[in-house]
């Protein structure tokens, strides 16, 4: 709860694409820090087989900011510290074949603008 009272977090919404309009989550970024943190509360659970990873777009681009735990030893995990970025436009959520960090994202669930 810290983060969410925290004076410099600024609240972006990510609302869900066109093909998955009940996803969303929200990220929480420190203005002061450039600390990027995360609420995936409102993702939908993933498929076996698949995680989630976060995105910030920075100058265009994607660039992985790391995967997403949405459960931690059978409980959901609300919100966590993602890397950070020193700038970035938007920041995204796509679901992804487990294992490691893709390099760009396949399936993008959840996007907005800083």
């Amino acid at each position: 709860m810290g983060v969410i009272a925290e004076k410099n977090a600024k609240p972006v919404s990510l609302p869900g694409m066109t093909d998955e309009p009940d996803a969303d989550a929200r990220i929480y970024w420190m203005k002061n820090t450039g600390e990027v943190y995360i609420d995936p509360s409102n993702l939908p659970k993933a498929p076996a087989g698949k995680q989630y990873q976060f995105w910030a777009i920075v100058d265009g681009k994607p660039v992985s900011g790391g995967m997403i735990k949405t459960e931690l030893e059978g409980k959901t995990v609300n919100v966590q510290k993602m890397r950070s970025f020193g700038s970035a436009q938007a920041f995204a959520v796509s679901l992804e074949d487990a294992g490691p960090e893709k390099q760009i994202p396949t399936n993008v669930m959840v996007m907005g603008k800083l």
